[in-house]
């Protein structure tokens, strides 16, 4: 017997079961926002597609609709559970399916992220109803079963991880990319055959889940149904039964096979890879790969028709060369009036000059030459305004259009065209193009306004020539002045070489005579009183000449010192050290103050040569590297390191014994503010100098 509370239970359990529950039409009529928030769940329908590049993931549509809408189901999402299938070894299509998962914003639509897939049964379904390409690019029938029909262009092999099989469908209203899961190189040899594909459409997108174009996925090899091949393409000349006027050649009415088109060759792009073949009308073939023909070759090409940018192009699988064309084109006259009417139509109208072989009068506006090896001119054509654009880069085309004359342009004239977002995916006129073959294309007429014009700069350059004279003059004075720096800069590194000597032998000799007349004066107790007078005497007249002698140091080094921080002063002593060799001198400055006193930089200055004087004359050392800390504030530390001989700096000889550098650096620190400390960091022998100051 059941317990009450186990019955509750089970009905607490199934109330919950059948609110989770939802079909595939509830989750399709979501919106991406909407499927965010939507809690986990359950659905039921059938498998319409097997992804074949996600594992356990399909498209599902409504078992009692399966040409309805569909949703895509991910069993293997990045960031959840992969999904486990039950009931058979993998999916397949027509499994009706119990899957458990939730709702998520995948794609254009809501999908579904499953954790766990049950198969019930399977059903054979129906044929899909036939879907054209203009419905698929409305983007609707996104997820939906269909079959397409058209024309195979071509079926090539995309290797990777996950094989898959392209295929180019011409349509009667386009062209259709069709995906077939797995390798099949065999259908390369149905190329324009009749096919019927049954599959879904898989619509494309950006990163902002916009619609792009729609695609289609065939459901299994033998979902492709091909009618026999037709082995020999039609000799065709001409467009179909066209209106006179209609722009270029138009590829429809063919049934989308493939035709072979004969004519001169009247321009060839080497960049974009096509040629413009004229027939009864002129027609664009598309080349994508191998060698392209020369202007005047006659050639018959073979290949599908498609549309490209409003016009008929032929995207050519081959083409061949007869040879040189019996009866070369004459480009015709088009009046002003032909040009200013075309970009008058914007979106559309009837005209016959897409791709047609002319001449245009008009004046040269401007012509420059582009980074991509280009020369583009701006012509002015009655009110109209085109551009003429020829494959090379032309500074003797430039040149003779720097006047603005008139010009005679000889060419294959293209309407430029434009997408509009205010009409959807329809495209814009935007311009005229004349496709130029050669320099010889335009022929330069000089009328009165570009005499004019070419005058008034002649003049202009005769004006600057008569400048010349003031230009050397100039140049003149310059060179005065450089040289007068020159010798100012010699004299700076005279004054700097006498500073140097003086402090480094006259200056360090009196303060270490003056530290030992100290020394007897402190233990002259036995001499009389006139000799310690005189003993006193001598000391001042030392500290006075060594006074002296330090205030012509400064004088002779303040025009460099005052004007260089402390850190360009010190890579100038590295340098020099350097240039000398024996010894490697690197630094690293890091905040030292830029606004020292004079006094200050000279002391530090002589502080670290003495410290690399005697890391190289008493250690015997290779390397050197001053280094700046900051310490917050004004606050720096200087550190003088070296790779020489270790030393004890206590036991270092003094001025008792005639050495005057560490007593020298210890009270040039202690005159300004610094702590100066020896000792050893990582293996180097380390002078150091701290300001404490703030």
């Amino acid at each position: 017997m059941v317990s009450p509370a186990r019955l509750i239970a089970a009905v607490a359990a199934a109330a919950a079961a059948s609110a989770g529950a939802m079909g595939v039409s509830d989750v399709a009529s979501l919106t991406r926002a909407e499927a965010a928030l939507r809690p986990d769940g359950v659905i039921t329908g059938i498998v319409t597609y097997v992804a074949g590049w996600q594992e356990n993931s399909c498209i599902v549509a409504e078992a009692s609709d399966c040409d309805g809408p569909g949703i895509y189901v991910a069993g293997d999402l990045p960031g959840h559970r992969r999904a486990t299938v039950e009931g058979a070894s993998s999916l397949s299509v027509g499994d009706l399916v119990e899957i458990s998962g939730r709702v998520a914003p995948l794609m254009l639509e809501p999908g579904f992220a499953a954790e766990s897939i049950r198969v019930v049964g399977n059903r054979v379904m129906p044929p899909p109803p036939e879907r054209r390409l203009a419905d698929l690019m409305t983007g609707r029938f996104n997820n939906r079963r269909g079959a397409v029909k058209g024309v195979l262009r071509s079926a090539r092999v995309k290797k990777g991880a996950h094989p898959t099989t392209e295929i180019s469908l011409g349509m009667p209203d386009g062209v259709l990319a069709v995906h077939l899961a797995g390798a099949h190189p065999e259908l390369s040899a149905s190329r324009d055959a009749e096919v019927v594909v049954d599959g879904v459409c898989i619509s494309s997108h950006n990163a902002r889940a916009e619609f792009l174009r729609a695609e289609f996925c065939a459901t299994a090899p033998e979902s492709i149904h091909i009618v026999p091949q037709r082995f020999q393409a039609p000799l065709v000349q001409q467009g179909p039964e066209r209106p006179t006027g209609v722009m270029g050649w138009t590829p429809y009415g063919r049934d989308g096979h493939l035709v072979r088109i004969r004519g001169e060759v009247l321009y060839v792009s080497r960049m974009e890879r096509f040629f413009v073949l004229q027939g009864a009308v002129p027609v664009r073939v598309d080349v994508d790969e191998g060698d392209l023909p020369a202007v005047g070759d006659e050639v018959e090409a073979e290949g599908f028709p498609e549309m490209s940018e409003d016009s008929g192009v032929l995207d050519a699988g081959a083409f061949r060369r007869i040879g040189p064309s019996a009866r070369r084109k004459e480009p015709s006259v088009i009046p002003p009036g032909t040009l200013d009417r075309i970009l008058a139509l914007g979106y559309s109208g009837e005209y016959d000059c897409h791709y047609r072989f002319g001449k245009v009068f008009g004046r040269a506006v401007a012509a420059e030459l582009r980074g991509d090896g280009v020369t583009v001119i701006s012509v002015s054509v009655g009110k109209a305004r085109i551009a003429a654009r020829l494959e090379a880069e032309s500074p003797r085309l430039v040149s003779m259009l720097r006047d603005c004359p008139l010009v005679v342009l000889t060419g294959v004239l293209k309407v430029d065209f434009e997408s509009d977002s205010r009409m959807g995916r329809a495209l814009r006129i935007s311009g005229v193009t004349v496709l130029l073959r050669g320099e010889d294309d335009v022929h330069v007429d000089m009328d009165g306004a570009a005499l004019r014009r070419r005058l008034k700069r002649w003049a202009g350059n005769i004006g600057l020539a008569s400048l010349l004279p003031l230009a050397l003059f100039a140049l003149w004075m310059w060179l005065r002045v450089m040289r007068q720096r020159e010798r100012s800069a010699a004299v700076a590194e005279d004054r700097r070489r006498l500073a140097e000597e003086l402090h480094d032998t006259i200056a360090q000799h009196l303060s270490g005579a003056r530290l030992l007349l100290f020394s007897v004066q402190a233990e002259a107790s036995a001499l009389s009183e006139a000799s310690r007078k005189a003993l006193g005497m001598a000391g001042d007249v030392l500290e006075s000449a060594r006074r002296e002698v330090r205030d012509a140091v400064l004088n002779l080094k303040a025009e460099s010192v005052v004007v260089k921080p402390l850190g360009e002063l010190l890579g100038l002593v590295a340098k020099r050290a350097n240039e000398k060799g024996g010894v490697v001198v690197r630094t690293h400055f890091r905040s030292l103050p830029a606004d020292l006193p004079v006094q200050v930089k000279t002391d530090l200055l002589a502080i670290v040569q003495e410290a690399m004087t005697n890391a190289v004359k008493h250690g015997g050392a290779r390397r050197i590297v001053i280094v700046s800390d900051p310490a917050g504030g004004r606050r720096f530390t200087l550190r003088v390191l070296n790779d020489g001989a270790k030393c004890d700096f206590e036991k270092a000889l003094g001025p008792e014994t005639g050495h005057f550098g560490l007593s020298g650096m210890r009270e040039r620190a202690a005159r300004n503010g610094f702590a100066l400390r020896f000792g050893e960091r990582d293996g180097w022998t380390e002078v150091r100098i701290e300001r404490s100051g703030s």
